[in-house]
């Protein structure tokens, strides 16, 4: 998840080009220079989400298949299952009973955390699984009260009433939770333990379906459908598939900082109390490359997270992993691992590159959609995949609304994969976008219109921790709630640009072991 969005010191000169109009439409259409998105799709994200909607017929025929059974998977079998009487997920793993991590989510024993704007659209498709995440030890997170938040600036952000609710729990927890709460609907089924091995076309060149390998026996079958979307995440082998089908690959945008993070989990001290629940020290590129974060999480824990950008990676022995904290701005993190018990190994993860495989833009096979990281997979330091599948499954609900038969599927299609790819363009370029900020970035540069949109956010953080309106709309925006061009409204603008601070700094080299709780962010 860290950094949140990453930022540097700036001098507080005001921004005046570009225009706040081309400002904003960078973020509605993610388009940097070489990139030429289609330009009528809805820079709004589609659809509304209809909750609850029924399509298709009245006993809903057809079936539909998921590629995936992540959070992307389980999340879009829900949809489905609105509009389909068969939901078939197909998983490489055989899942766990419990919360257990599992070989297929490499990050999952790194720091997660369900964004409201992500958590709000699960509860409307699975009401009750915020109170069961709850009641299994999830904590929750109101932003920015709970969390002492060292920004770039060296400001610790004001903890103003919580604006957003953010919940926090370890991965495991997180999809198991949603995924017993999927298994319930009675119309979706999972065959685990398959690989998917190629795509089937029918006579008019439509996916019909697939071909199947149980991971156990070897055993292939064919497996029919009306409807196939990919969730397999990051190691999609689709592009392979449409090749063999003569479709050609999607053409790939990539960015890679080089961003690394450990993670190490502690038990939180007995009678440990404090204003804040949650710390974070943001990383502030170039110059500062290096952060961390602690969340609690089920079971009386924290998690612990070194992050490097830059090739600057944590390390993941013992020694390295306490120096590398002492030499983050504050000593906050370092004094933690004084005072805490450490209760798991110190684990690394690196594989953080950003990529976009455009779908959107290349001519696909009827019956076929593509979502989560299948699509767009980005830095997992930033926390937005769960949130953007989860919105990504709102855009699909109501692409299927309209949908009485399978035989409308073709033309409800219709320029869904764009739709749903607009879900991804405010997240691509946040993260992106804070990447580029390292300077042996691979895959892009800094654009001139990256450099104006980066000073400017700059100056949303350096506000949002002493403002209440700015940092209410920033809450918005990082909780994926609202899309980043609200931080161009007319109304945010004069106060990012022109308001004066309002709150007194305080000094960052506070924090000793014996006093861990005394951490003072602002004027109480």
């Amino acid at each position: 998840m860290p950094p949140l969005i990453e930022s540097v010191p700036r001098s507080g000169r005001p921004v005046s080009s570009p225009s706040r109009d081309a400002l904003q439409n960078f973020f509605m259409t993610g388009v940097r220079p070489g990139w030429h998105l289609d330009p009528t799709a809805d820079g709004q994200g589609g659809p509304p989400f209809h909750k609850g909607e029924v399509s298709m017929t009245k006993d809903r025929p057809g079936h539909a298949i998921v590629i995936g059974g992540s959070m992307a998977g389980i999340l879009t079998a829900r949809v489905l299952s609105d509009h389909f009487g068969q939901v078939t997920v197909i998983e490489r793993d055989r899942l766990p009973d419990g919360p257990d991590v599992r070989k297929g989510v490499p990050q999952a024993r790194h720091l997660h955390a369900f964004w409201a704007g992500g958590m709000d659209i699960v509860e409307r498709l699975l009401p009750g699984v915020g109170n069961d995440l709850l009641a299994a030890g999830a904590v929750p997170l109101d932003l920015p009260t709970d969390v002492a938040w060292l920004t770039p600036a060296n400001r610790w952000t004001h903890p103003f009433p919580g604006t957003q609710r953010v919940t926090s729990a370890t991965r495991s927890l997180l999809e198991w939770t949603v995924r017993s709460h999927v298994t319930k609907v009675g119309s979706i089924s999972f065959r685990t333990e398959q690989e998917v091995t190629g795509l089937r076309l029918g006579p008019a060149g439509e996916v019909s379906g697939l071909t199947l390998r149980s991971r156990s026996t070897g055993a292939t079958a064919d497996l029919y459908a009306d409807l196939v979307i990919d969730a397999s995440g990051r190691g999609s082998k689709l592009p392979e598939w449409l090749g063999e089908l003569g479709f050609g690959a999607p053409e790939e945008s990539t960015v890679d900082s080089h961003l690394g993070y450990a993670t190490r989990l502690f038990e939180i001290p007995a009678g440990f109390s404090a204003r804040w629940k949650a710390a974070y020290i943001q990383n502030a590129p170039p110059a500062e490359p290096r952060g961390g974060i602690m969340f609690p999480i089920e079971g009386n824990r924290w998690v612990l997270t070194l992050i490097g950008g830059g090739g600057d990676y944590p390390p993941t022995d013992e020694d390295d992993f306490r120096a590398f904290a002492a030499s983050l701005r504050s000593p906050l993190l370092s004094d933690v691992l004084d005072v805490a018990e450490p209760i798991s190994p110190i684990w690394g993860y690196r594989r953080t590159g950003n990529r976009w495989r455009h779908y959107e833009k290349m001519a696909m096979p009827g019956r076929l959609l593509v979502v989560g990281d299948s699509l767009c997979a980005f830095n997992p330091a930033y926390g937005q995949g769960m949130t953007v599948a989860a919105k990504e499954a709102e855009v699909l609900a109501g692409i299927l609304a309209d949908c009485r038969s399978t035989a409308d599927l073709p033309r409800a299609l219709r320029g869904a994969q764009r739709a749903i790819a607009t879900r991804a363009r405010g997240p691509w370029m946040l993260a992106t976008g804070s990447d580029l900020r390292y300077p042996n970035t691979v895959g892009a540069t800094q654009t001139r219109m990256d450099r104006v949109v980066n000073t400017y956010l700059d100056r949303v953080l350096a506000r949002a921790s002493d403002d209440p309106v700015v940092s209410a709309a920033f809450l918005r925006v990082l909780n994926m709630i609202d899309d980043p061009q609200a931080l161009f409204s007319p109304r945010l603008m004069p106060r990012v640009l022109l308001g004066r601070r309002r709150i007194t700094a305080v000094p960052n080299d506070f924090v000793v072991a014996q006093r861990l709780s005394a951490v003072p962010v602002g004027q109480w």
